[in-house]
């Protein structure tokens, strides 16, 4: 499973073909295999970059299932796990339960190592810095570091439970919520860069945009604030509580739930865009590539829900779906946990997630919590025909790496027209549309998956 990296915009040309988007919708929201345990799941899955399903359970098991729904092993520990797991560069699986433990465990499913705090590892699930430090909170009052081999890197003590997920920005900063009412940020050290009061506990995880601003709930209120602690805005649901972690679509538009029986769509300077009444949402949601958001909720419903705010279909589960943050690989397919025990598969009309800052919980599909890095790659093209018809370019690919080639009239949309397999040298890509419409201007991006 590949994971996109940030936009490479190595070409801007005209060409004259239209935009035409590829690839239409076949059946989205309908079942495609659902996974039982023997617990309930508030965890929220991750998939690893080679497409396994990774979830937690309160039967105290980390499931590994395989991506046409058979079990592929589980691990035991002492507990329930409500933490999600994450995964790092080299595979390992890191995640919370409640037995005190972060466990670490090796693809084939054998304990890799386990590190002890001192009380639960509850809802925070973990994150994991650059070096491969991982971070994770726990009900003793502690965010800890800890380093890739198991030790303690260091820990800051807070005085009440962290539930929140950390959340790690481009340059290292740490930012979590605490129940005792507070956002955090840490340097990579271990040391206090600021705090800020909030008017309730936060046991919401933080999302963090592309100018930096860290977006979390608190008591009914959705805050926005600055890297550097300041309050940037403030925007208030119906009177509920906001647990729900937020997202970030492409365009700015930060999404979060609520127990007020509502998903907010938020405009980035904290004005409300929409409100749809769907049911108490606990969960965070998750934005696919063509910007349709997809949410569960205590009543038992997974939705997909258009940019405009309407409905654009429903599965009904039959129990709460509120807690497990549904997650979204390179095949388009949602996964999600539900309290009646079963891991689900929906079909979506989505090729991925969303191009976007933040567009799920955990930021990506390894729930690494990590911001996208502003720097990006370039890519030495070597030809470009700028007034052909149809329109070609060649540029040097690495061995091994996928390349897809988008095209857009408006820079709002994009549409992916192809994609392009690295040899270790230069490739050809042709655009494979017909000239239906001439003198249309289009503008193409390069983007290479990892």
């Amino acid at each position: 499973m590949k994971l996109t990296r940030p936009i490479i915009p190595v070409l801007l040309c005209i060409a004259f073909v239209p935009s035409l988007a590829l690839g239409q919708e076949k059946k989205p929201g309908n079942l495609i295999w659902k996974f039982k345990t023997t617990g309930q799941m508030e965890s929220s899955p991750a998939i690893s970059r080679e497409g396994t399903i990774y979830v937690g359970s309160s039967d105290s098991y980390l499931y590994a299932v395989n991506p046409d729904g058979t079990k592929k092993w589980k691990y035991k520990t002492r507990d329930r796990i409500n933490s999600s797991p994450a995964i790092g560069s080299d595979g390992t699986i890191y995640v919370g339960s409640f037995d005190n433990y972060l466990h670490a465990i090796n693809p084939d499913g054998e304990m890799k190592w386990r590190f002890r705090t001192r009380d639960d590892v509850w809802s925070s699930s973990p994150a994991i810095g650059s070096d491969g430090t991982i971070y994770v909170g726990s009900d003793d009052g502690y965010l800890y570091a800890v380093k890739p081999d198991g030790k303690m890197k260091w820990r800051f003590k807070i005085g009440d439970r962290v539930w929140s997920s950390p959340a790690i920005a481009s340059d290292g900063t740490i930012y979590f919520g605490s129940n005792d009412g507070k956002v955090y940020a840490l340097n990579p050290d271990g040391s206090k860069k600021w705090d800020l009061t909030l008017p309730a506990w936060v046991a919401s995880s933080p999302a963090i945009g592309s100018d930096g601003t860290v977006y979390i709930g608190s008591g009914h209120h959705l805050h926005a604030i600055n890297s550097d602690g300041s309050k940037q805005w403030e925007y208030k649901t119906k009177g509920q509580l906001v647990s729900s972690s937020p997202v970030i679509g492409d365009d700015g538009i930060i999404y979060t739930g609520s127990i007020d029986g509502y998903l907010h769509a938020i405009n980035p300077d904290g004005t409300k865009k929409w409100i749809l009444s769907i049911g108490w949402v606990d969960s965070s949601p998750l934005i696919g590539n063509d910007g349709t958001i997809y949410v569960g909720t205590h009543e038992g419903y997974i939705y997909g829900i258009k940019q405009d705010g309407s409905k654009k279909w429903s599965y009904e589960i039959g129990t709460a779906a509120e807690r497990s943050s549904p997650v979204m690989g390179n095949d388009g397919v949602i996964y999600v946990g539900s309290k009646d025990s079963y891991l689900y598969a929906i079909k979506t009309s989505n090729k991925r997630p969303a191009d976007s800052p933040w567009p799920m919980f955990g930021q990506n599909a390894q729930r690494t919590g990590k911001a996208s890095s502003s720097v990006v790659d370039k890519i030495q093209i070597n030809a470009v025909s700028k007034t052909d018809s149809p329109f070609t370019i060649s540029f040097e690919s690495k061995s091994g790496s996928t390349y897809t080639i988008e095209v857009t009239q408006d820079f709002k949309q994009w549409s992916e027209i192809g994609e392009v397999q690295g040899t270790g040298s230069s490739v050809k890509f042709t655009d494979p549309r017909l000239p239906i419409v001439p003198f249309k201007r289009n503008y193409f991006r390069v983007k290479l998956l990892e």
